[in-house]
């Protein structure tokens, strides 16, 4: 799975552009189907250790550990859509020391990608940080952040080169001075290993803050590219917010509840079927859909990228996070208001529709 310099996390949705007409908005989702939706953010444990994490990825230190299944999913919202079909996956294994922390990263590629070149591009994993978290501050837009909640990232490559980017939003990402970020990878046996460690916190503007002492909760997610499939720039699987759960840390019961569960009944099953109903398989090709419109946002893996809260709020309250981007909004006495009206139907409409979105994978 590979990357490219310049715009590695690039925003899977966008706004309908004649959206007003139907009453779904063009989020992508995260969670089961069935008859209950609700948010399922992993939980990633971050281990003390007395020694500072190390930079090799091979080391036992890091392999003894167990590591959390992170799913990863193609970016198919905007074109240009990823260029391999089906979800992934990311090993992680976490720990942190007096001074720095440590993330693993582990993933099967056949065949490593490490040049940079014309018509070739290296694999790369990069890891994205909200700027300001905690009780009461809301996660950015999984897609680069958005307006007023910008994220950090720590971006390596398998030519061996890491940066340290900044974005706040769809077409903002920006190159940062070096924060000290360190990274290594290595591939052996159809497998990359990458470790990417860091100073809890650095001084300066854009960079992440990571307080395990005074917060045990910090959230994180990432995103792979295969350079072998040309994946670069917004071609790439990402993950939805995930929580690092650090093992000596202070855990805020406010901001703990906050990034719990939403749980919403409905019926998938109907939810399916309202996606026509309502009008919403105009816009957006899902694999129901026999028709596949372009018009809006795929969402073949609405399940895998967003949250349920996120998107409960985004069909009671579209203008309330703006993706930035061409067609995705509108300038009302200079303030963003998205294409994308309040969905319209019932509460129990709403509920099935959104329960069905979070089924989405993939699969039919």
């Amino acid at each position: 799975m590979k990357a490219q310099p310049g715009r590695p996390w690039p925003a899977p949705l966008a706004s309908i552009r004649s959206a007003r007409r139907f009453g779904l908005l063009l989020l992508v989702t995260f969670c089961p189907a069935a008859v209950q939706a609700a948010d399922a953010v992993s939980s990633i444990p971050v281990k003390w250790s007395t020694a500072e994490p190390a930079l090799d990825p091979a080391s036992p230190n890091w392999l003894r550990h167990p590591a959390t299944t992170v799913s990863v999913y193609p970016q198919v919202g905007v074109p240009p859509v990823a260029t391999q079909a089906g979800a992934a996956t990311v090993k992680v294994r976490a720990q942190y020391g007096a001074r720095t922390v440590a993330l693993h990263l582990e993933w099967t590629d056949d065949k490593p990608a490490q040049d940079r070149g014309v018509g070739r591009f290296a694999d790369g994993a990069a890891v994205q940080w909200p700027m300001r978290y905690g009780s009461g501050t809301a996660l950015p837009y999984i897609g680069m952040g958005h307006g007023g909640t910008p994220v950090a990232l720590w971006f390596w490559r398998g030519d061996g080169s890491v940066e340290t980017l900044a974005a706040e939003g769809f077409g903002t990402l920006s190159a940062q001075a070096p924060d000290g970020v360190k990274a290594k990878g290595v591939w052996k046996d159809g497998t990359w290993r990458v470790v990417f460690v860091r100073a809890h916190s650095v001084p300066g503007e854009h960079r992440a803050s990571i307080a395990p002492a005074k917060l045990g909760l910090v959230p994180v997610a990432f995103a792979i590219w295969s350079g072998d499939a040309a994946e670069r720039n917004g071609l790439k699987r990402l993950s939805a917010w995930q929580v690092l759960r650090f093992e000596k840390g202070k855990v805020d019961a406010a901001y703990e509840k906050q990034l719990g569960e939403l749980a919403v009944s409905g019926d998938a099953g109907r939810g399916k079927r309202l996606m026509s109903e309502k009008g919403c398989a105009a816009c957006h090709s899902f694999p129901a859909n026999a028709a596949q419109p372009r018009i809006g946002p795929d969402l073949t893996y609405a399940g895998g990228i967003h949250s349920a809260s996120y998107l409960h709020e985004s069909l009671l309250e579209p203008s309330r996070v703006v993706v930035p981007g061409k067609g995705y909004f509108m300038e009302q006495d200079g303030k963003r208001t998205s294409l994308m009206p309040p969905f319209t139907g019932t509460e129990t409409e709403r509920n099935d529709i959104l329960v069905y979105l979070m089924s989405l994978r993939g699969q039919p």
